[in-house]
């Protein structure tokens, strides 16, 4: 017997099981109503098909335009070269100084009209500056008695070039008179040279070919593979953008979102078929935007003369290109996840515009880290969201399959958890009616201000939380801008230490005695059970093997430039100069207390409300990193902040995170004087290398397995939780004993 729809959709809630047949009435409802908006249409088909065209008849008017005005230069005291090899071919340059002379307007003029000038300058000044001139070259009488003597000790006459920076045309003028000048100097030197009897190839002991070894494929892509992802992933972005503010923010302004929501149909499935409409919206406009450039560009370039660059520059390729596809698919999904998220915070399509040029702002520069010089695709970059992607779309473009193959599983994965993060948020941002239908009212800064105080709670709210980690990341920045140069003595060295961990801890002091009840709670500072103290101590000896292993890795696939590494050669040299005790505290104690009381008190302690637990974790480890400034040091940090996050989301306590963070540090700065200590027994857990102190092997496997059970230890207890945050409120115990929910109410 067939079950009925009510039963299905009762059994897929239950289960929480998303329904192909729903998402997919959901996704043709979202496509139907998107084109049936002609303002989409126009930005998908109609836009692309008129912008590339318009742009293109536009170059080539550019390019006529340029090409019917020469610059034009002045020649005063032309009557001044004597015995020397042509300068001149009429009134333009000679041909074998210029690649093109006709480019350059060569006007003569005699050095006699300077002479009855009080300043010789004034003229030449007046020429340029009032446009007469782009460019005014003098050559001074002294210049042909210069000329007749072949004396060594005559000083060289100089030749001045008037040209007003203030004028793109002079500026050229001046670039390209100065290579004529340096051209004919070198043929005079051969004249001269010559005349004494002297051959001039004796100076020039070895000379050079250059043989390009890049494939056909390689050297038509080489322009291309750059620019056009480029412009697709721009294109993909804001293809998005659009369609999910519409889907969203444009329909809380037409009401017709709660209907949705009072349907039958599941979050999860509004999510995925929203998903998957402003998806297609996004991969449609890449590509007609990729389509339409390609066939304007190549009807273009023919027609326009680019000189040297005509190889590079010239039509693309489309059958390469068709591997843009391989990179568009996921990454579009990508941005259509985070466009989706963020315009569900927004109440109107004006304000979903705000929310989504932030987060443009933030994902622009892993689309142009690609297109910098000397960036590869590597085990490095490979780990990069979207820059990873970018790269291998690019080594398939050029045909560089086997790379590609290689860095496929890394970029797969990256890019894989990337999506999921995203659409993860996107599902839990539609499952909070407080962040569809919240925040309606307007808002005023004393009715604000009066709530802060009247409705303090005993631990941060997310946005607090938020707001404080914005607030610390942003001081840091603007506090190691302010540094100039690294300090050469210890009390330098402290102060520098001592000023991020101040910035990093006032403010979470500050707005946990401003804005909770109870600074203790907001801090998470309990006490946890007595056995996880002297684990904790236990864990962080255990872990810093495995963190020196991770800390080598990361430089070794993020090499520190040698730049840096001199730069904090005296701070290591100071550290080893100091008494072991003051750096412990300086480096160990003080950083432990300060970030930790930061991230897993306040922060975490915030983002853990509202079923925030993975958010809590991920978060506070990412602003951990952050909060270190060297990349190095900020990933080695952000993969112990999840370690750090995960304990104290285990005991509710950042006590057991102190310790270990302190341990760790304590080894960190401990770890080269255990290494050339007169101690026998240290040759066994540690040994002197060329890169710096290591572990030895036996000790590192020994301690990852402590460390595997002491974190097994840690998975088995019941987290310590505050009635006053949600997490206790949402847990599953509470809906199946109600006893325990009345207890609470």
């Amino acid at each position: 017997m067939s079950e009925s729809p009510d039963t299905i959709r009762r059994k897929a809630e239950n289960e929480g099981r998303a329904r192909p047949s729903a998402i997919w009435l959901i996704y043709a409802r979202e496509m139907r109503d998107q084109l049936r908006d002609r303002r989409t249409l126009f930005t998908i088909a109609v836009l692309p098909i008129l912008l590339y065209p318009l742009v293109g008849m536009l170059l080539l008017q550019i390019a006529q335009f340029s090409r019917q005005n020469a610059m034009t230069v002045c020649l005063v005291g032309s009557e001044n070269i004597v015995g020397a090899p042509p300068l001149l071919d009429g009134s333009t340059f000679s041909p074998d100084l210029i690649e093109q002379p006709q480019t350059l307007e060569v006007k003569k003029r005699q050095w006699d009209e300077l002479a009855d000038q009080p300043d010789i300058e004034t003229k030449p000044r007046r020429w340029v500056q009032s446009g007469q001139y782009d460019l005014v070259v003098l050559i001074p009488p002294a210049f042909k008695n210069n000329q007749m003597s072949a004396d060594a000790e005559t000083s060289a006459a100089a030749i001045e070039l008037f040209y007003n920076v203030g004028s793109d045309q002079s500026v050229v003028a001046r670039g390209r008179v100065a290579g004529v000048l340096s051209a004919w100097r070198g043929r005079w030197i051969e004249q001269r040279l010559s005349d004494v009897g002297i051959n001039p190839t004796v100076l020039l002991p070895f000379d050079w070919t250059d043989t390009d070894i890049a494939t056909g494929q390689t050297r038509e892509t080489a322009f291309w593979s750059k620019l056009l992802p480029f412009i697709m992933l721009v294109w993909a972005m804001t293809g998005a953008f659009y369609p999910a503010i519409d889907l969203v923010a444009g329909e809380k302004e037409r009401g017709t979102l709660e209907t949705l929501l009072c349907s039958p149909a599941l979050r999860s499935e509004i999510v995925w078929g929203k998903l998957g409409a402003v998806a297609t919206f996004s991969m449609l406009t890449a590509m007609l935007n990729a389509g339409s450039m390609l066939l304007t560009s190549s009807l273009v370039f023919k027609h326009i003369d680019l000189g040297a660059s005509s190889s590079l520059l010239g039509a693309p390729p489309v059958v390469p290109m068709l591997w843009l596809l391989v990179a568009l698919v996921p990454l579009s999904c990508l941005f259509s996840a985070l466009a989706l998220a963020v315009a569900a915070m927004a109440r109107s399509s004006k304000e979903g515009q705000y929310y989504l040029m932030p987060l443009m702002m933030i994902t622009l520069p892993l689309v142009m880290l690609p297109m910098l010089p000397g960036t590869t695709l590597n085990f490095g970059t490979s780990f990069i969201p979207v820059t990873g992607m970018f790269l291998l779309v690019r080594a398939l473009v050029e045909g560089q399959y086997t790379t590609a193959l290689f860095y496929l599983p890394m970029v797969a994965t990256v890019t894989g958890v990337c999506l999921w993060l995203a659409a993860r948020w996107a599902q839990r941002q539609f499952e909070s009616e407080s962040v569809l239908f919240g925040g309606g009212e307007q808002w005023e800064l004393g009715v604000w201000v009066r709530h802060l105080w009247r409705d303090r709670q005993s631990a941060a709210t997310p946005t607090q939380a938020c707001v404080c980690g914005g607030i610390v990341l942003v001081t840091l920045f603007f506090a190691r801008l302010s540094v100039s140069e690294m300090p050469h003595n210890f009390a330098g060295i402290a102060k520098l230490v001592l000023m991020p961990q101040a910035l990093i801890l006032f403010p979470a002091l500050l707005m946990a005695f401003m804005l909770t009840t109870s600074m203790r709670q907001s801090l998470r500072i309990r006490m946890p059970h007595w056995t996880t103290l002297p684990l904790a101590i236990l864990l962080g000896v255990a872990l810093h093997p495995s963190y020196v292993m991770l800390s080598k890795l990361i430089n070794h696939v993020y090499p520190v430039s040698e730049q840096a590494a001199l730069a904090m050669k005296p701070f290591a040299q100071q550290i080893s100069a100091a008494p072991w005790m003051l750096v412990v505290v300086l480096m160990a104690l003080v950083p432990a207390i300060c970030e930790e009381l930061t991230f897993r008190g306040f922060i975490f302690g915030g983002l853990v409300r509202q079923r925030g637990k993975l958010r809590a974790v991920v978060v506070t480890a990412l602003m951990f990193g952050i909060s270190h400034g060297v990349l190095q040091q900020s990933i080695a940090a952000a993969t112990m902040g999840l370690v750090l996050g995960w304990i104290t989301l285990r005991t509710g306590s950042i006590l057991p995170c102190i310790l270990i963070h302190f341990t760790n540090n304590s080894l960190s700065v401990s770890l080269d004087r255990i290494a050339s200590s007169d101690w026998q027994g240290a040759s066994l857990f540690v040994s002197q290398t060329e890169l710096g102190p290591s572990y030895q092997p036996f000790w590192t496997l020994i301690s990852i397995g402590v460390a595997a059970t002491c974190l097994l230890y840690f998975g088995t207890m019941n987290p310590v939780t505050d009635e006053s945050e949600s997490e206790r409120v949402d847990s599953p115990q509470d809906y199946l004993d109600p006893s325990t929910s009345l207890a609470s109410a």
